[in-house]
């Protein structure tokens, strides 16, 4: 069963609360401006990698020789939006991605240009246990045709398969699909020729469990998990670090794992707390929360609480996922 679970499988969701904080505000504090755009920032670069991410692990399901060898064409059709995937090394298992820069893709719509080289550099199958991909950015460029604004990334990335992709385990609820991330120094640059350097560290879970929603009514659903999983700067449980567009040092760190599930929505979060620790000064994030801040461990959660300290006042805003 392929299931469209190439969808599932690398966090493609991206941390996605880090970054609305330009939604709904249910109080009156607001956040320094500079401090908000890296909010945006942060969210930008997670999702733009995942949505990688996930159009490559798409790809390497459909294709066999990347499974187990064989000829093949060398420029391979793709069902990928923009994209066309040069074979000509797959016997050294490398696939590049070409992004055209001129096709519309997804809502809102962006352009995508540049280059990713794709290698599986551990394991015989990326769906082996242990399986890690290299990926490669080059000039791999995303631009915002609402504003033109852009994101563009250079570095490389990797991307280790935990538990192997055993389908038929993970719907018997016996076995987890888990996925570690690394990448060190992957050179950013925006519209304004503003840079950033980012790295991360994180590791994500996916989980089929049957759960008791209501009083005997039992619901299938699948839960994820995310979390930091290095130490870096002082701060454990870090994901995110390096140095953002504005010259100022940061740290991204987990207080308790990011935790979500289909049945309130993969992106609307359902516990977690997490630190953004930038230029000297922590905001932090509590996910899952109703519209007056409380958890909501029973329903589903309004937002998510930010909190950071300004001379000396506690400040906070409820923002809606």
């Amino acid at each position: 069963m392929k299931m469209k679970k190439h969808l599932l499988i690398l966090g493609i969701i991206g941390l996605c609360a880090v970054a609305l904080i330009t939604s709904c505000k249910k109080e009156n504090a607001t956040l320094d401006p500079k401090v908000e755009q890296f909010n945006t920032d942060a969210n930008n670069y997670k999702s733009e990698v995942d949505q990688a991410d996930n159009d490559i692990n798409n790809a390497l399901g459909d294709i066999p020789a990347f499974k187990n060898g064989g000829e093949m064409p060398e420029i391979l059709s793709s069902p990928l939006c923009g994209v066309t995937i040069d074979s000509s090394q797959i016997a050294q298992k490398i696939l590049f991605f070409n992004f055209d820069g001129v096709t519309s893709c997804f809502s809102p719509s962006r352009l995508r240009s540049g280059q990713i080289k794709v290698q599986l550099t551990s394991g015989t199958h990326w769906s082996d246990p242990g399986a890690v991909l290299t990926e490669t950015f080059i000039n791999f460029k995303i631009t915002r045709q609402s504003d033109n604004k852009s994101i563009m990334f250079n570095g490389v990335k990797t991307l280790k398969n935990i538990n192997g992709n055993d389908w038929i385990a993970f719907l018997l609820s016996t076995k987890s699909l888990k996925y570690q991330e690394r990448a060190f120094n992957i050179a950013v640059t925006f519209d304004n020729n503003l840079n950033a350097t980012w790295n991360s560290a994180r590791t994500t879970e996916w989980n089929y469990v049957k759960a008791n929603v209501n009083p005997g009514i039992q619901y299938a659903h699948i839960t994820f998990t995310a979390k930091g999983d290095t130490t870096i700067n002082g701060f454990n449980s870090a994901d995110t670090w390096g140095v953002n567009r504005y010259g100022y040092g940061f740290t991204t760190y987990y207080n308790s794992p990011l935790l979500s599930n289909t049945y309130c929505g993969l992106w609307r979060f359902t516990s977690g707390e997490l630190v953004h620790h930038v230029n000297n000064e922590d905001f932090m994030l509590t996910l899952g929360v109703d519209v007056d801040g409380n958890p909501t461990p029973s329903t589903c959660a309004y937002g998510f609480k930010v909190t950071w300290t300004s001379s000396g006042k506690t400040n906070s805003v409820i923002l809606s996922y």
